[in-house]
């Protein structure tokens, strides 16, 4: 018990003295479309993740989780409209297993987005009450394919 009367030393996070400005936000979260659109593509094979995930992670901690939140799902919708027309012009032989092959495939891509996210999912989106990444994609799917006309 000797150490009884010695502070407990604490680390503390780096802070950073620079803010993101809006621009820079901007061109940011544009590097993470392209990621996010080569990933739908099936193509991600050059993306750096450890790179996405930090810049993911620094517009959240920059108080741009909302840009890169509605962003995300404003590029998962129009990626699934363009899916739901290409399923739904598939003759009847082929309608099913397109289906099949087109959920596999956005099933893998929500998996990839949410490890280049999962900063944003324990912050900002618990914070804010908004669903996760990977429950934002599969309802979209949903949303998108399963109930389009």
């Amino acid at each position: 018990m000797a150490n009884a009367g010695r502070a407990k030393f604490v680390i503390q996070p780096f802070k950073h003295n620079q803010q993101m400005d809006e621009e820079y936000a901007t061109k940011t979260w544009q590097t993470l479309h392209n990621a996010i659109h080569e990933i739908h593509r099936q193509n991600s094979s050059g993306l750096s993740f450890e790179e996405l995930y930090r810049n993911a992670y620094n517009m959240v901690l920059h108080k741009h989780g909302n840009l890169l939140y509605q962003g995300l799902v404003d590029t998962i919708t129009h990626h699934l409209s363009t899916v739901a027309i290409e399923i739904a012009a598939a003759p009847d032989s082929h309608f099913l297993p397109l289906l099949h092959e087109r959920w596999e495939e956005h099933k893998l891509s929500s998996v990839m987005i949410r490890d280049i996210l999962m900063y944003m999912d324990r912050t900002f989106v618990a914070a804010q009450k908004k669903k996760p990444v990977y429950e934002a994609a599969l309802a979209t799917f949903r949303d998108e394919v399963g109930r389009h006309p």
